[in-house]
């Protein structure tokens, strides 16, 4: 399924199997997946307990879903994912 979605993101990584990202964009979002994990717990309140910490797993977990979303998107689909070993 090709999707008309300009430049890719991210692409294959260079040792392993998977993506990472290939341009600022990519590390953008990266970053903002990052900060978002970190002041979820902080935003949410610390000492949270019982449904408090359900919805700060409610929401971590959706944060990870928007982040597999957004590079299932922006990914570089011209080339397969395989395990690669430096670069070939």
């Amino acid at each position: 399924m090709k999707l008309p979605l300009g430049r890719p993101w991210f692409g294959p990584r260079r040792f392993g199997c998977g993506v990472s990202p290939m341009n600022g964009q990519g590390w953008a979002c990266i970053g903002v997946y990052v900060l978002a994990m970190a002041m979820i717990p902080t935003l949410m309140g610390r000492e949270a307990r019982g449904a408090d910490a359900l919805g700060i797993l409610a929401a971590l977990l959706g944060c990870t879903a928007l982040l597999l979303v957004v590079v299932w998107l922006k990914m570089d689909r011209t080339q397969p994912l395989r395990w690669r070993r430096d670069g070939d």
